[in-house]
């Protein structure tokens, strides 16, 4: 099976949730997640059809943007509540397609999953967005890392396996 990532397919994902049950995605996850999240603040742009922007066009300060991926790094739990089913953590952080066999990265249900380093096979997750803005939560630290960045022109940002190296190394046995 070859990967490729498709924006397009992330956008229909708001189509077919409004279809199958009949509410706007923004407004659903709004009430069932934002809001238990304690996340009052964001912008998600719409599409010329009306449509949540669900490939790239929802914005986060970036502490709430922490508070997504520290979600997922608690099995859905948040403040002693059940947000998100630890089946669906499980089963969106299980890889589904190898991403890139060079760097050794994987693709879940909407998270990237990247090996911890070279020489160990535990995978760390995280988003990926539109100019460097990026989630990396590595499990067996208990860590969630949130960059903002805007290298739109072309300049290579930090990469997700730097990130976690550089990181892991400064936690370790600590």
């Amino acid at each position: 099976m070859r990967f490729n990532y498709n924006s397009g397919a992330t956008e229909l994902l708001a189509h077919i949730f409004e279809k199958a049950t009949g509410q706007d995605i923004e407004e659903y996850a709004a009430k069932n997640l934002l809001a238990p999240l304690g996340i009052g603040q964001y912008f998600w742009k719409r599409t010329p059809l009306g449509l949540a922007d669900t490939e790239g066009g929802l914005y986060f300060e970036r502490h709430d943007l922490a508070k997504i991926a520290y979600l997922y790094l608690q099995n859905g739990v948040w403040d002693g509540k059940q947000i998100v089913s630890p089946s669906w953590v499980k089963d969106s952080l299980t890889p589904f397609a190898t991403a890139s066999a060079a760097r050794r990265e994987k693709y879940g249900f909407k998270w990237w999953l990247f090996p911890y380093s070279k020489d160990d096979p535990r995978l760390a997750f995280g988003g990926q967005g539109f100019g460097g803005q990026k989630s990396i939560v590595i499990p067996a630290y208990d860590l969630v890392i949130v960059f903002t960045a805007w290298n739109i022109l072309g300049e290579k940002g930090l990469s997700a396996a730097e990130a976690i190296t550089r990181v892991s190394a400064a936690v370790k046995d600590r």
